[in-house]
């Protein structure tokens, strides 16, 4: 990636930025620690939303302050998919793009969307599916070729720095497009998390259970497995421990916002890495739509259901987000969770996730059929098309990992 590349596009702001997080290496300890609040994104969407109903005539000033139209083709066909309760398709971005009071005028049009998620429901299946898709990905961006390669999660970015006048929808709707043509499935809405709510979430909910997939410790203070304000996970166990002073231990057996945040961040010690903490980061949004199911009445408040529309945007109606939740809810009584499964690569220096043939086609395959939609070629390697002068310099996924672009490669794993 050259400098002189960068120069020329109309978002040198946007391009430093990006560049810094890169070279300092490590991405800001806060942003990690606020990135499963997607997961609790797409359980509000799919279960609570809709129970605002209740509260409308009091609510339509926070429904409305929440919504940011892409101006998509698929985001225009798709109200009337929900009226006809029809499946459809999400695309849940996490951000620090927002501020303390929301997505307003005053949001951070450089941030990035760290964390990126396909979220299909069909309440004719009584089934939701979740595609947990890395924010690395080497990309194309649309609107934006000439600066390949680029990080998906960068694609937002890239829209809100290059114009003063894009709307939120409007970044959003680069990403999408982008997806779009990467994996050829149809994005029909968005919902964009402000990183800031998870903790106040699980605590409106009275706190939630989640058993740990291993066992590991985490520091709120030192992001390691030592320090201050320390939590203990055991594998199999959804009881923790927790000690101020990182030596003398509480037990308790109900997780409250903070350690939920403790259980979502821990990356260094895991095997697995980002894979392993997305894992933990489904496990917790499993155990808050359950506890939401078990409970609808937790969040039947104005308090709460203000505090979440205060932190997301998206390009729902409010007429769409109280159908959705009348008719939509029988989607979570089955629940399937995917991850794209990439080849990590570093590139001139910046790590890169790279994906096949092969796997792009298991994305492709798993989401048209949970659309109900007949099944397609997927889509480019790197979204927006790239020139041939490009590809010689970074090469395709499929030449470089020819293991991982087989027809065993064409079925996600289920997590």
């Amino acid at each position: 990636m050259s400098d002189n590349t960068k120069t020329e596009l109309p978002l040198d702001e946007a391009a430093t930025r990006l560049e810094r997080r890169r070279s300092q290496g490590k991405r800001p300890k806060r942003k990690k620690t606020w990135r499963v609040i997607l997961f609790t994104l797409s359980a509000l969407v799919l279960v609570g939303v809709g129970l605002g109903v209740y509260y409308a005539s009091s609510l339509k000033q926070s429904f409305q302050n929440s919504y940011s139209s892409t101006g998509l083709k698929s985001e225009k066909a798709a109200s009337q998919l929900i009226k006809d309760k029809k499946p459809i398709s999400f695309l849940v971005l996490g951000t620090d793009t927002g501020t303390s009071g929301g997505f307003g005028a005053d949001r951070d049009r450089s941030g990035l969307t760290d964390s990126l998620m396909l979220v299909t429901v069909n309440p004719q299946k009584e089934t939701t599916t979740m595609i947990s898709v890395p924010r690395d990905i080497m990309t194309s961006i649309s609107g934006f070729e000439a600066s390949f390669p680029q990080k998906l999660n960068a694609a937002y970015a890239f829209k809100e720095t290059s114009d003063d006048q894009a709307s939120l929808g409007d970044g959003v709707g680069t990403t999408i497009a982008t997806i779009q043509d990467m994996f050829n499935v149809p994005i029909n809405y968005y919902a964009m998390v402000n990183m800031s709510g998870l903790g106040d979430v699980v605590d409106q909910l009275g706190g939630i259970q989640a058993k740990s997939p291993l066992t590991f410790r985490f520091s709120q203070d030192t992001a390691h497995e030592t320090g201050g304000n320390l939590y203990r996970f055991t594998e199999g166990e959804s009881t923790y421990s927790y000690a101020a002073d990182g030596v003398n231990f509480k037990t308790y057996d109900t997780m409250d916002g903070k350690a939920a945040l403790a259980f979502s961040r821990m990356r260094y010690e895991d095997p697995k890495g980002d894979y392993g903490r997305t894992q933990r980061q489904r496990i917790l949004l499993e155990a808050i739509m359950n506890k939401v199911k078990q409970n609808p009445t937790t969040i039947l408040n104005t308090k709460f259901i203000h505090a979440t529309t205060k932190n997301i945007a998206s390009d729902l109606q409010m007429s769409d987000m109280l159908a959705l939740g009348s008719n939509y809810i029988d989607a979570t009584k089955h629940i399937e969770s995917y991850t794209v499964q990439g080849e990590g690569e570093m590139y001139q220096g910046v790590s890169y996730q790279r994906v096949t043939t092969a796997q792009r086609q298991a994305v492709t395959d798993t989401v048209r059929a949970a659309l109900g939609l007949k099944a397609a070629t997927t889509g480019s390697e790197f979204g927006s098309e790239i020139t041939p002068s490009q590809l010689a310099q970074v090469g395709s996924a499929d030449d470089l990992y020819p293991s991982s672009d087989t027809t065993s490669n064409e079925k996600l794993p289920n997590n």
